[in-house]
């Protein structure tokens, strides 16, 4: 016990021991003992002490009295062995009857060593020896003669566990009768047995006056004469029929999980204290293709994919030795030689008392998972490749726009400067030979202008496409109906022409510059090619949730259906530019700029009945 405890052999004599106690048995086993030793009976006592190990073990402590010749007390015999805790709970209370019998045989053995020195202490004994017996309540302290089927004495307790009088079972071969058909045969033998000199210990039924049946475990052994010859037997059967109906429910509560998991949908196996698995249900076997035994132990191991073999022994063992829960991935080989995917969990399992029994744990296959978990992470490689392959790009595109926007002011400022010097140089030669120019030649000469400054405007429209979108201007707080006061303002409409703002514009957070150029470059267009010196517009707004939609709405001529998107196009007009000066850019820019923001752009109108041209523009 020392070694058990991690105590000396000086502290265990000298009762240090006790400082090992766990705290529930602490008052009890004092308290217990004393009692016995007082009374100077037998004991036995389960008690828990604290090992080496930092956890608590059951024991059970044993102590017999040793008499003198004058019949007292003068030493103990004590035994203290380690014992399992579902024993200590199933046996306890059979061993104490067990120490009830042992005493009371003890205490007619020394009765008989005492009639041949000291008669006088007889009656006294016997007297002892009959309350000790007739006191116990589920057991049956019996008498036979040699064979064993002629009962000579049996306790009153017999009468309280079956039901039957004493008188009836004195009678000859009663004991026999009651024994259940299918246990008789072997227990009788048992008895018998004893007659060649040892002792028995068997189980078997009893049918009690009511019907009911009893299980006994029967301990025997031969009481012999002077010359050593089997004089008579005695026993002691011990009612366990709780023990039996208890082991029952356990076998039936068992097989009840047992058939529970075998129909369960996941794989599930047990462990043992010794780590060893002990027990996999239906699923598990069926998926590996293996028998019961085949898998037993470490037989589990030999299918675990060899890779995968150390990593999970290694968690197993590691959560084990801690008496912790785990999770594991690892892949077995199925029936068919496929390796599959397996998600373990497993969880340590302890009895009733605290002490630890082992694990039970589940796996459920996740190769599919595995596969969806594998492709997520090819497409997410993917992408941060195609990430890094936009980042790059991007860079590069951005020094292309930075040349691109560098060769366009380059290019527009070389092609810009000639044609400042040929209209510079119209307006010398006019004034020079204001004398000599003729109305025709006059004519031409403002022609030649009018192509100069149609030139320019174009080279700026191009300049303005090739910069939409690429201008990084900040967002402010931006009033629609400031905004449309100042475009109207810049354009300077003629005196007579109309145009309508609708009340309630929004205010909103945008980049304000190109949400002018578009409303500049529709209103704009709507004046220019107006037929008319009255002509109206009207500028309207929609709530659309996410968005606003404006509308910038004329009477002028309209346009038929089939140049609905051609308008869009760049360079694309509808009237000779010699009669409206247009670049064909001005749509272009505005189509170019609202797509760029996350908008649409639409228009409506039929020849004739004017035009309504609708953006949206986010919120």
């Amino acid at each position: 016990m020392n070694r058990d405890i991690g105590l000396s052999e000086a502290e265990t004599l000298s009762w240090g021991f006790l400082k090992a106690l766990h705290p529930e048995d602490r008052d009890r086993y004092p308290e217990q003992r004393q009692q016995a030793v007082s009374k100077g009976q037998p004991y036995e006592i389960a008690y828990r002490l604290l090992g080496a190990d930092g956890s608590y073990h059951w024991f059970v402590e044993q102590a017999t009295p040793m008499l003198g010749e004058n019949g007292k007390v003068q030493d103990w015999t004590v035994s203290c062995t380690p014992q399992a805790q579902r024993e200590v709970q199933l046996e306890q209370r059979e061993r104490e009857r067990t120490a009830q019998l042992e005493a009371a045989n003890h205490l007619e053995d020394e009765l008989s060593v005492r009639e041949l020195t000291a008669r006088a202490h007889a009656e006294t004994a016997q007297q002892r020896f009959r309350e000790l017996v007739d006191g116990l309540v589920d057991a049956i302290v019996w008498e036979a003669d040699a064979q064993g089927r002629q009962l000579t004495f049996i306790s009153q307790s017999a009468e309280h566990i079956l039901g039957y009088p004493v008188e009836q079972w004195l009678t000859p071969d009663f004991w026999v009768k009651l024994i259940h058909p299918d246990d008789r045969e072997r227990a009788v033998n048992c008895r018998e047995a004893t007659r060649q000199g040892r002792e028995h210990e068997f189980e078997y039924r009893c049918i009690a006056a009511d019907g009911r049946l009893i299980w006994f475990r029967d301990r025997v052994y031969g009481v012999r004469d002077e010359l050593g010859n089997i004089q008579k037997l005695r026993g002691l059967m011990i009612d366990i029929t709780k023990s039996k109906q208890a082991e029952e429910v356990l076998r039936e509560s068992e097989a009840r999980f047992r058939s529970m998991a075998d129909t369960a949908p996941v794989m599930i196996w047990l462990s043992g204290t010794d780590a060893l698995c002990n027990w996999f249900n239906k699923p598990w076997l069926e998926f590996t293709g293996r028998t019961l035994e085949q898998e037993l132990g470490n037989g589990w191991a030999e299918s675990v994919y060899p890779d995968d073999l150390q990593r999970c022994l290694d968690t197993y063992m590691s959560a084990f030795n801690a008496r912790q829960s785990f999770k594991m991935e690892y892949r077995l080989r199925r029936s068919d030689g496929e390796y599959r995917w397996l998600l373990n969990n497993g969880v340590p399992r302890f009895t009733p008392g605290g002490e630890f029994a082992g694990y039970i744990g589940s796996c459920i296959d996740i190769t599919a998972r595995k596969a969806s978990e594998e492709a997520l992470k090819a497409r997410a490689d993917e992408l941060t490749y195609l990430t890094a392959v936009l980042a790059q790009t991007n860079v590069a595109l951005e020094k292309r726009n930075q040349e691109l926007d560098q060769f366009a002011y380059v290019a527009s400022h070389d092609l810009k400067a000639p044609l400042r010097a040929i209209a510079n140089l119209s307006e010398w030669i006019e004034e020079d030979l204001a004398d000599q120019l003729d109305e025709d030649t006059r004519h031409q000469m403002d022609l030649l202008r009018g192509r100069v400054h149609r030139m320019e405007a174009l080279i700026n429209g191009l300049l303005q496409y090739s910069r939409v979108g690429r201008l990084d201007t900040k967002k402010s707080t931006v009033s629609v109906a400031t905004l449309l006061a100042e475009v109207i303002d810049s354009l300077a409409p003629p005196a007579t022409f109309t145009i309508e703002v609708e009340p309630n514009m929004p205010i909103l957070v945008t980049e304000r510059l190109p949400l002018e150029q578009v409303f500049t470059n529709l209103i704009s267009n709507a004046i220019k090619h107006h037929p008319r010196q009255d002509g109206k517009v009207k500028i309207s707004v929609q709530d659309q949730k996410s968005f606003y939609e404006f509308a910038v709405t004329d009477d002028g001529a309209g346009i038929a259906p089939q140049y609905h998107e051609k308008v869009f196009g760049i360079f694309q007009t509808l009237e000779a530019r010699d009669k409206i000066e247009n670049t064909g850019i001005g749509l272009a820019i505005v189509k170019k700029i609202i797509e760029g923001q996350g908008g649409t752009i639409r228009l409506e109108s039929h020849e004739g009945q004017g035009a309504k041209f609708c953006f949206t523009w986010p919120k």
